[in-house]
């Protein structure tokens, strides 16, 4: 995939974490590569315990991979007290393309998320779509035997959040790696999603948990919308219904401001104030404002 790395953070000082965890953390250069490495140690681990051979027998009578047992989410097992599998699951996968794939979409558009939202905002983003997609997976697979696992739906809730921030990103696949096909973001996000439901709607048997996917892709979409960013598409304009116009409050940067008028009227005070409480200080308005502010700038730079 190729896209470009030129968006510029705007997230403030609550979105930080605190200074001792930002330095250990420092050591790994990001959120999202610690889970990067947090995820492929835990792989080497499965595999060390694979060759060993390391399984046990479940309340059926069934054989199971130790870690999975322990580690992997499965709701009797949840019942019984092992509280901390909703989050676990997502460290354990079940093959080697399994973690190479989910790994590779984390640091290709997981690094622009979290640049842009911060590291403090991008862990709960991950955490939660993790936790919600496993969730709803739960809900119609409570007492199968087999566990669930994979950070799949925390991958996706990170790449639905990226084509919300950017939805007119170009990015260029290599299919096959060999056929480049560019396409939008906004594009890319609708394809990912139609590979989870038309299987759902076809009931197609496979191994591939499509609930926590959409769990994990809803939850990318609504977090970054709670955060104030992206526009709804035409698609979802039905849920919501007809939305009467209300007059903006924000006073529209005059285009015969120059440069220097725009920062100091419009921008500067809202940089102030995120730099005072935060970005998540900032009305809807505000935000449109630093939206807009990219576009204007370019527009009086030619």
């Amino acid at each position: 995939m190729r896209s470009s790395w030129n968006q510029s953070p705007v997230w403030g000082r609550r979105d930080r974490f605190g200074d001792s965890f930002r330095g250990w953390l420092g050591r790994f250069g990001s959120v999202t590569h610690f889970i990067i490495f947090l995820t492929a140690t835990v792989f080497v681990v499965q595999l060390i315990c694979e060759f060993l051979r390391w399984d046990v027998r479940d309340a059926g009578g069934w054989s199971v991979r130790v870690m999975d047992y322990v580690f992997g989410l499965n709701g009797d097992r949840l019942a019984s007290g092992l509280i901390w599998q909703p989050v676990t699951y997502m460290l354990l996968h079940g093959g080697i393309w399994h973690i190479l794939i989910n790994l590779l979409l984390l640091w290709m558009f997981g690094r622009e998320v979290e640049h842009f939202i911060g590291p403090k905002s991008f862990t709960k983003l991950y955490l939660l779509a993790g936790t919600l997609g496993g969730a709803l997976w739960l809900v119609f697979n409570f007492n199968t035997n087999s566990p669930l696992v994979g950070a799949s739906a925390a991958v996706l809730g990170c790449v639905i959040a990226f084509a919300t921030l950017f939805p007119e990103r170009e990015l260029t696949f290599l299919i096959f790696f060999v056929v480049p096909v560019t396409l939008r973001a906004k594009y890319m996000a609708l394809i990912a999603i139609a590979f989870d439901i038309v299987p759902l709607l076809t009931h197609s048997q496979s191994n591939v948990a499509h609930l926590a996917h959409l769990g994990g892709a809803a939850l990318g979409y609504l977090y970054i919308k709670s955060l104030g960013y992206g526009t709804t598409p035409r698609w979802l304009m039905w849920i919501h219904g007809p939305q009467p116009r209300r007059p903006s409050t924000a006073t529209p940067p005059p285009r015969a401001m120059s440069h220097d008028e725009f920062m100091q009227n419009q921008i500067d005070p809202i940089l102030d104030k995120i730099s005072r409480e935060g970005m998540q200080s900032l009305t809807r308005e505000e935000r449109k404002i630093l939206e807009s502010a990219k576009e204007f700038m370019q527009k009086h730079r030619r």
